[in-house]
Formats: structure tokens, C-alpha cells, sequence
């Protein structure tokens, strides 16, 4: 019954032309809202390409001063009025209510997204984690006592929430990325508004429901009143609705997850109005095989990472450095295990790839593909077990039903060929480069493969998979990347672990406690009896320092 008037007052209303619902909106005023003049924007199924729902996309949505004031209002209340024993059981409430909704919730991961069911379960597990993890860390948002260099006097070190976060979050995770920006904003004490994906606006929905729900639940009407502000969700466009509340929105602060064009694009306006942001961007995750490592293991570990999710994460891997010698016998195994690799309806639990999320998204892959091959002067070799009519064409295209793209690997790619499009760029799709490093020993061998990670104009993930230990200590000193993974493809994070990269990769970390979320505040108590500056010098002694007292130090200067 509950999951039936979730999804009612999430799906209100319906489109008049196709009868399909409309996804509102949460905002301040606690209802659940869409634009009445505003464009429709289709969602779309990305294993069968039909429309599922609507957005409304309106202005009187993002302008509505209501918002800030609602957001402002909660953030007030939910820092100094509810103590940390009643958010605790918020949070254990709300987690409850996703388990209670958990097949729900990666149905329509499924159906909006297009994930598997064991990555949609494994997304609906993650928020799980997330909100335990935040709910730890609730406790951890007091003050640091020390003493002080002079007497009488102490240092404390509080930790104030930032306000208002505007959270704008991607479409590749709609429940687990939203959840790392909400329940590290609330446990630091701030309000939050989220612009999601237009792209998969139900799963957020459905976590804001939950939320709310449990806020009603333990704490009663009349202080969830108070707090209808507290969490809210815009859908819309980046270009037309995130960037109108980034230029207009009295926030505090950004948490942003997407593409480094579009971090470019949110730093240069939260930078013209001083406000900090938190970069979370792409990547283009590097494999180093050393020749100690196992070829079967460094196979398995490659098609896991690059062909998870469809090689639609952040994380996912794109290159494989591997010995000369070894290449040809790495990219045979490669291509035996991707053609093994059943692609369908990702509802199927036989499925072992999906699709990719989109039209766009597929048109994109396909594209820089396309330019890959004709800059390496060499067509790429495919997997799959569809019948493939050729590269350009699968059965999902070939037949309208979806956006599936097979499994993909460019051999013998030159080393330190940074302007290769492939190596470049993130596809963000299940394409592979595996890179040959001429013959070399050991040692001139792993500074070349260490060189080749650098060299990417990215750094967020990267592996790095031998047996010798010496090897392992000068990877962890020289790769530059905010992630680096021993012997395991470069798979993701983990709850309650830093995450986030270094270059065009972004700026900051997440996931790992209220520091991302809460501005340190130094605090003096002096209870000296006398006035006095923070330091106190002896000016006598001072004088006496010099070699000739009768020397000053005008005459230095005359």
C-alpha cells in the first residue's frame, strides 16, 4: 500500500497526448509538483527506446523564491531544533523503507537506466550503505578541545554546516550518487536541493519520498512540517534548468557529478559568485598488466571492469597496458571472453550486458568509435552474442529496440597516442584499447606503463596488477589518480572510502564523512585577566640580538 501511494503522488498527473505519467518535482511548499506550461520531456526505457514517463520542465519550478525560503527555513531547523538521537532515527527509518521498497526501486533503475538487476540491486544496496555510513557519522559533528600556545587560554574546532547544497547529479547512478550528496548534506547539518538527470528522474523521487516519509514517521506532522524544505528535487535539463539554479540560487554550495565540460561549466559560474564546489567528473581508467601477472586473471579483470554497467561508469576501464610480447595472446582472450557475452534486456537474468541509456548516448559511443578507427586506420573487433550484422550495426539497432552497443576492442594501439580519440576522450561505453609497450626490462617497463597512466589528461581510477611488491610501492608513489587498485580491474568505490580524482578528473573527494559537507569554525576561549595579541614577544631580547647594540636598524636602511 505504501509503495502504491508513492508512486501516486510521485505520478499525479499524466500527459494528455500519450497518457503517460509526469514525474513531479518535490519542492518546498511539501507537494510534489510539475510545471503546468513547461516543455515535456520524454523518458525513455533504453532497453526497447519507448517512452515510460514525462518531466514537465517550467520555469515557476526553478525561480520559485519558495524554495530557497523553504530550504532555508528547514536547514535552521534541522540543525539547531532536532538533536542527534531523533536524526539517527530518521536515518534508520529511511533505510528501512528502502529495503521494504528494494525490488521497486531496481525495477525502475532497471526501466530507466537500463541496469541489470544484479547492478540495479547492488545501486539499491549502495544507498542502503551510504545512509548507515551518514548515520555514523551524525555523531561525529561536535568540537575539537586542545590547549593553546599561550596560558589561559583554549582552542576548540566546530564544525557549521554549509546551508543550502545544490546537489546536481548524473544519470549512470540515479540512486547511489544522489544518496551520497543527501545524507552527507543532512548528517553536516545542511538543506539540500537536487537537480537529477532528466534522463532517470524516478529513482530519485522515490529516495525523496522515503525520506520525507520517514521524517513524518518519527518525528510527527508538525516538525516535518517544518522540515518539507529540507530535502527537495528539481528534474530538468543542465542546459536549461541546472543552469538557471546555478546562476539564480542563493546556495551555499555545489556537489556536482558529471562530465569535465560541464564541471568547467559549473566552476566558472559558482567561481564569478564565490561559492565553493565540489567536482566530481569523468575518467579514463588505465590497466598496467605486468609480465609476472596472471594473462587469465588480467582477461577477467578487463572485461569485468570495461564491460560492467556497460562501461558506463566513471570508473570504467579504457586502456590496458600491457608487454609486447604478451599483447596478441591478451587481446585473443579478450575477444573469446566478450563473445561470450550474452546482450539483451537487462531484466533478463541470463543477460550479462545491457544497453547503453540512451539514443544520444549510443549515437555518441558510435561516433568516436567511428573516429577511432579511422585515426588508428583499422576497424575495431566486436563481441557479443547477438547476431551482428556488422560494426555499425546490432540486432537492437538494426531492429529499433533499444540502444545496445557490443562489446568492443582496438589491438596494437600506439603507445603514448594521447590524440587518438579513444585514448583521449571518455567513451563512457564497452570499448577497450589494449596499448603494447615495446620490449623492455622490468624496470624500463614499469616506468613507460606508469608514464602511459600519466600521460591521460584525466585521473580519477586506475589498476595496477603484479606479484612484485617493489613494483606495487613505486605505483602507489607515481601514479597520478585519486584511485588506484591492486590487482583488480579498476571496478569503483566504496561506502565510506574517499572518492573523487585528481586533473581533469575534478576537485575534492566524497563518500567519506561530514568533512565534505561542514566548514571548520576555530574558536578561542581566553580567560587571561589582561588583554593580549594571539602571540606575545619579549622586545628587550629582541634588541639584545644585535651584534653592536648601538647599531639600530636605521642605519641599515639610511
Amino acid at each position: 500500500m505504501d509503495a502504491y501511494i508513492m508512486l501516486q503522488k510521485i505520478l499525479q498527473r499524466t500527459d494528455k497526448e500519450s497518457g503517460k505519467p509526469i514525474v513531479s518535482s518535490y519542492v518546498g511548499s511539501g507537494l510534489w509538483e510539475s510545471s503546468e506550461n513547461g516543455v515535456m520531456i520524454p523518458v525513455y526505457n533504453p532497453a526497447t527506446g519507448s517512452v515510460i514517463a514525462f518531466i514537465n520542465e517550467g520555469k515557476e519550478l526553478i525561480l520559485n523564491d519558495f524554495i530557497l525560503r523553504a530550504a532555508k527555513t528547514a536547514q535552521d531547523y534541522w540543525h539547531f531544533k532536532i538533536g542527534e538521537q531523533d536524526k539517527e532515527q530518521v536515518f534508520r527509518r529511511i533505510t528501512w523503507y528502502i529495503d521494504k521498497f528494494r525490488g521497486i526501486f531496481a525495477s525502475v533503475i532497471i526501466k530507466e537506466a537500463g541496469k541489470l538487476w544484479k547492478w540495479a540491486d547492488a545501486e539499491v544496496q549502495e544507498t542502503i550503505d551510504t545512509v548507515w555510513h551518514y548515520h555514523g557519522e551524525l555523531s561525529r559533528v561536535h568540537g575539537e578541545y586542545s590547549r593553546c600556545q599561550l596560558s589561559d587560554k583554549t582552542s576548540i574546532v566546530v564544525r557549521d554546516p554549509y546551508g543550502i547544497i545544490l546537489a546536481i547529479t548524473p544519470w549512470n547512478f540515479p540512486l547511489a550518487v544522489p544518496a551520497w550528496k543527501i545524507f552527507g548534506a543532512l548528517a553536516g547539518g545542511n538543506a539540500i536541493i537536487v537537480k537529477d538527470s532528466e534522463q532517470t528522474p524516478l529513482s530519485t523521487s522515490m529516495l525523496i519520498w522515503c525520506i520525507h516519509k520517514a521524517l513524518c514517521d518519527v518525528l510527527g506532522t508538525h516538525k516535518s512540517e517544518e522540515l518539507r524544505g529540507l530535502v527537495q528535487v528539481i528534474h530538468g535539463t543542465g542546459e536549461f534548468t541546472g543552469k538557471n539554479l546555478l546562476e539564480t540560487l542563493d546556495y551555499d554550495k555545489v556537489a556536482f557529478t558529471g562530465g569535465a565540460e560541464t564541471g568547467a561549466t559549473v566552476a566558472k559560474i559558482t567561481g564569478s559568485r564565490l561559492r565553493p564546489c565540489h567536482l566530481e567528473l569523468g575518467g579514463h581508467a588505465g590497466m598496467v598488466v605486468m609480465p609476472d601477472f596472471d594473462l587469465d586473471r588480467a582477461v577477467a579483470e578487463a572485461v569485468n571492469a570495461c564491460t560492467g554497467d556497460t562501461g558506463q561508469r566513471c570508473v570504467s576501464l579504457r586502456a590496458v597496458f600491457i608487454k609486447e610480447s604478451k599483447h596478441d595472446e591478451f587481446v585473443q582472450r579478450y575477444i573469446t571472453a566478450i563473445k561470450k557475452i550474452p546482450i539483451g534486456d537487462p531484466s533478463d537474468f541470463m543477460v550479462r550486458m545491457g544497453p547503453l541509456s540512451s539514443k544520444q548516448q549510443f549515437a555518441r559511443v558510435e561516433a568516436m568509435v567511428d573516429k577511432t578507427a579511422s585515426e588508428l586506420n583499422k576497424m575495431p573487433i566486436i563481441g557479443g552474442a547477438g547476431n551482428w550484422a556488422g560494426f555499425n550495426e546490432s540486432f537492437a539497432t538494426k531492429n529499433n529496440k533499444g540502444y545496445y552497443f557490443p562489446p568492443t576492442v582496438f589491438s596494437r594501439v600506439p603507445w603514448f597516442a594521447t590524440n587518438i580519440t579513444a585514448m583521449k576522450e571518455e567513451i563512457f561505453g564497452p570499448v577497450l584499447c589494449v596499448v603494447p609497450i615495446p620490449a623492455k626490462p622490468t624496470d624500463e617497463f614499469l616506468a613507460s606503463a606508469i608514464d602511459c597512466l600519466n600521460s591521460s589528461q584525466y585521473g580519477l581510477s586506475n589498476s595496477f596488477c603484479t606479484n612484485d611488491i617493489s613494483s606495487v610501492m613505486k605505483a602507489i608513489e607515481q601514479v597520478k589518480t585519486g584511485i588506484l587498485y591492486i590487482n583488480r580491474g579498476t571496478t569503483g568505490a566504496e561506502v565510506g572510502k574517499y572518492f573523487g580524482g585528481v586533473k581533469n578528473s575534478g576537485w575534492g573527494r566524497e563518500g567519506r564523512g561530514i568533512e565534505d559537507w561542514t566548514i571548520l569554525k576555530q574558536v578561542y576561549i581566553d580567560h587571561h585577566g589582561k588583554p593580549r595579541m594571539a602571540q606575545e614577544g619579549n622586545e628587550l631580547k629582541a634588541y639584545e640580538t644585535i651584534e653592536d647594540g648601538t647599531v639600530t636598524l636605521s642605519n641599515f636602511l639610511a
